[in-house]
């Protein structure tokens, strides 16, 4: 699991999941995709976190997480659930 950092919530949320296609245990596999490819997509979440100019306490996954989340918003997953809250 990330560091926590201030300011920063978890998104790991049913938008997450549903654009994962997992329940809500999906930070395992997350995990090996990242290592995957001799860590193609680590890298590339790190270049992504450099070039949104966040600071290095900001980890790759939870890099993955926010865009993941923010996909899915976009794609309107997550309505129904956001209503009910």
């Amino acid at each position: 699991m990330p560091a926590h950092v201030p300011g920063c919530t978890r998104s790991s949320d049913s938008v997450v999941s549903q654009v994962l296609g997992t329940a809500r245990a999906h930070l395992n596999p997350v995990r090996e995709v990242l290592r995957a490819d001799d860590g193609a997509l680590h890298r590339r979440l790190e270049s992504i976190r450099k070039e949104a100019g966040l600071p290095e306490e900001i980890s790759a996954l939870r890099v993955f997480d926010v865009i993941a989340w923010m996909d899915g918003k976009n794609r309107g997953l997550g309505e129904h659930s956001d209503q009910e809250r």
